[in-house]
């Protein structure tokens, strides 16, 4: 079949594993299942994993610059809503951006900004509007700087 656009199956590669993941997760057995990992850079090492239970994607890590290690995660409750997602922006192997989720809504970001594997900025958030933070702005592990928003 040929489609304007796409001049060979290689356009269609990104494609190709969500295609497939979909598959394997209405397939997974009714039991917790080792991760389902994907290559999708094609060099042969597995670069994206998921966490498939009872038929249910109930997690992805991706490693997002190839090195091995997965630099974002994230994980959704029964719902399929996200409940939680780390990022490691600095790709040094430890994970520095957080957010959590209620019922789907993200309520709370947690961030390592030195990135020194603590957490020194923490945001409040209430649909899209930043309700207050928290900054230890000496990354001594006390927050000196706290600002609430709203009445």
């Amino acid at each position: 079949m040929y489609w304007p656009g796409l001049s060979t199956m290689k356009d269609m590669k990104p494609m190709l594993p969500l295609c497939l993941l979909w598959l394997l997760a209405l397939l997974a057995p009714a039991v917790a299942a080792p991760a389902l990992t994907l290559d999708r850079n094609g060099d042969g090492n597995p670069d994206q994993w998921y966490e498939v239970v009872d038929g249910q994607v109930l997690g992805l890590s991706l490693d997002r610059n190839y090195d091995g290690q997965a630099d974002y995660a994230v994980e959704y409750d029964a719902q399929n809503r996200k409940s939680s997602e780390r990022m490691d922006f600095n790709y040094d192997g430890n994970m520095d951006d957080f957010y959590f989720f209620e019922d789907g809504q993200l309520v709370r970001q947690e961030v390592d900004s030195n990135f020194d594997g603590r957490v020194d900025v923490w945001v409040s958030l209430e649909g899209q509007y930043i309700r207050g933070y928290e900054m230890d702005r000496d990354f001594d592990g006390v927050v000196e700087v706290r600002k609430a928003f709203g009445p």
